[in-house]
């Protein structure tokens, strides 16, 4: 490259960066016009948009406003692409949620394919992209490459196992949310060929949980063997993994004491601060 020559991106990526964006609120606006359908329906019990979810949805806006911008700027560095990915995965778990809920408990009827969005929310095939997405940014920040090649075999695994989760879902007949009012959800993309000896969808939840955990290790790695700006760069996404010691606490003590509240905050509130971090990292090149 010569000496003074600026480099001219097209323009799609910054329209598709802010298209995901806006997808992004708009379906924030729709989840919460699906809880206006629900507490006029007597159903308040089932919204979304509560102030213990405020956590979660700081955390979705924060991804895909620091995500448009990393794209925008970077269209060839997968991190911003990532981190829209993961905003959007956090809007279709709350809007499936919503949807289904609505469609099967508080009208049954009144909205279409109420049971195949209630099949693919109850089954966690809406939840499983969450800690994928994540582990791969970690993976990839902030050179947007592995820490080496030896990494390739665990990137692919854990880009592989939302689709894996999917499949062996529509192996199953039946599926019940974990949380009140415990919904029972029939699978109507029912494949008994997929999942002839009842394999467990245990060990791709384990799996897509562990990616974070690597993703994290990735950069311990990354650190230990960096130089100069990317160094500097890391230093970013450590500050943020030291308040961990933080929010780690926060969400234990608040599952002990049974209050949402702080849990969300411990959860959401620190998705929220790393996005920030792997942003200025990043950008910080």
């Amino acid at each position: 490259m010569n000496p003074g020559v600026r480099t001219v991106w097209p323009r799609w990526p910054v329209g598709l960066a802010f298209a995901l964006w806006l997808l992004c609120v708009l379906g924030l606006a729709g989840i919460g016009w699906l809880d206006q359908l629900l507490r006029q329906a007597g159903r308040s019990d089932l919204v979304q948009l509560t102030t213990q979810d405020s956590p979660f949805v700081l955390a979705m806006l924060s991804a895909a406003t620091f995500g448009a911008v990393l794209a925008s700027r970077r269209p060839r560095h997968p991190v911003g692409w990532l981190l829209l990915a993961f905003g959007l995965s956090v809007l279709v778990e709350g809007g499936a949620y919503a949807y289904a809920h609505y469609g099967l408990l508080a009208s049954p009827g009144a909205v279409p394919a109420a049971s195949h969005v209630g099949m693919l929310s109850a089954s966690g095939s809406t939840f499983i992209p969450w800690p994928a997405c994540i582990g791969l940014v970690l993976l990839l920040t902030p050179t947007g490459t592995l820490p080496s090649p030896r990494w390739r075999w665990w990137a692919a695994v854990t880009a592989a196992v939302p689709l894996a989760h999917l499949i062996v879902s529509l192996g199953r007949q039946t599926f019940q949310y974990p949380d009140p009012p415990y919904l029972s959800v029939r699978n109507p993309l029912f494949v008994p060929a997929l999942n002839p000896l009842g394999i467990s969808q245990f060990p791709l939840v384990m799996i897509a949980l562990l990616s974070v955990l690597v993703g994290g290790a990735s950069l311990v790695v990354r650190f230990r063997r960096a130089r100069g700006v990317e160094r500097q760069q890391l230093r970013w996404v450590a500050l943020a993994a030291a308040l961990a010691g933080v929010a780690v606490p926060v969400a234990v003590a608040g599952v002990e004491i049974d209050s949402p509240a702080m849990v969300g905050w411990g959860v959401g509130g620190y998705a929220a601060v790393l996005c920030l971090a792997i942003a200025a990292a990043v950008l910080g090149s």
